[in-house]
């Protein structure tokens, strides 16, 4: 009976090595590898500073919105779009923080396909989402003419 206790214990601790080795290793995502959420930013960025324009697209194409943001205040974008647009993928990245410091803000991420022709419309506003609008916040605007 002691014989099987001990090559039992001897098993338990072996798996438990094998098993705690396993779950501390880390893994690399090959360099040809987009992470999982994260879709490639490919041709047109638009930023901020591209609010009130107008951008051409041909139907099927898509471009990447890229707008500061910090969540840790409450606040967040919040987007309208046409019917002829879709969000493909959607993500925040927080710039880099300084060590101890919380609440930096960072880039909120949409990559946009243009799904049907015609003039069609994004607008977003900046705010908390269970504020009442003030017409204080930050807006953005952009009409994508879609061929």
């Amino acid at each position: 009976m002691k014989k099987i206790l001990k090559a039992t214990t001897v098993l338990l601790i072996a798996a438990a090595v094998l098993f705690t080795a396993g779950c501390t290793e880390e893994t690399e995502t090959p360099l040809n590898e987009t992470p999982l959420n994260e879709t490639t930013e490919t041709g047109l960025v638009v930023t901020e500073a591209d609010s009130g324009k107008t951008i051409s697209l041909k139907n099927g194409e898509n471009f990447t919105l890229k707008l500061r943001e910090n969540p840790s205040t409450g606040s967040s974008w919040q987007l309208n779009l046409s019917e002829g647009l879709s969000i493909l993928d959607d993500y925040y990245t927080q710039d880099p923080a300084p060590e101890g410091m919380t609440g930096v803000p960072g880039n909120h991420t949409w990559i946009i396909e243009a799904e049907a022709p015609g003039s069609q419309q994004i607008d977003g506003i900046y705010k908390q989402s269970w504020m009442d609008t003030t017409g204080e916040e930050e807006t953005f605007n952009l009409t994508v003419e879609v061929v």
